[in-house]
């Protein structure tokens, strides 16, 4: 939770430095990409344990960023290794500046920003074997007065080597839009 911590106490800080900058907000923005440490599951059971760290340029369509993945099967680990994006496939944008809870809503920085993203990456398992695929980030922020699509949820969804991690099972991710 460190790292998602730190991100979260980053977009405080721009957004009291830039105060509704983010009336701007388009979907053809830059944006820092923050995944903290989530689990992904595939129909076979086996779960994808990620994290990434990263950033994304809508206009430009480029993507960059890293990360650590380790899969398991029950408690036994199958592989762990590394990531990297390598390209920006497609962004939906849900807004900026709130979240629902079951609480109701929560207002957040004018700067954080929620949409589902699709990226390509090339991983490197810690046995030396390379893997492309597809990572998809889904964060739940969005507009004030407004929602996320319905049927969408917050977590990651991953495809490679044959094996579709389509269920979120925990998630908690952020994209911070850059001036």
């Amino acid at each position: 939770m460190g790292r998602f911590a730190l991100a979260f106490a980053f977009v405080f800080s721009v957004a009291a430095i830039a105060a509704g900058g983010a009336g701007s907000a388009t979907s053809k923005s830059a944006f820092l990409v923050f995944v903290e440490e989530t689990t992904s599951a595939a129909g076979t059971g086996v779960t994808l344990h990620s994290e990434l760290e990263g950033q994304f340029d809508v206009a430009a369509k480029t993507a960059s960023g890293d990360g650590m993945y380790e899969v398991m099967a029950g408690a036994t680990e199958i592989e762990h290794g590394t990531f990297e994006l390598t390209g920006l496939v497609s962004f939906q944008f849900y807004g900026c500046g709130e979240v629902t809870t079951p609480d109701g809503p929560l207002e957040l920085p004018s700067d954080a920003c929620g949409g589902r993203v699709i990226f390509t990456f090339h991983a490197r398992s810690s046995t030396g074997d390379d893997h492309y695929g597809l990572y998809e980030v889904n964060c739940q922020i969005h507009d004030p007065g407004g929602q996320a699509p319905p049927g969408t949820s917050e977590g990651v969804k991953a495809n490679a080597r044959g094996t579709n991690f389509n269920k979120h099972v925990t998630g908690d991710n952020l994209f911070v839009m850059l001036p």
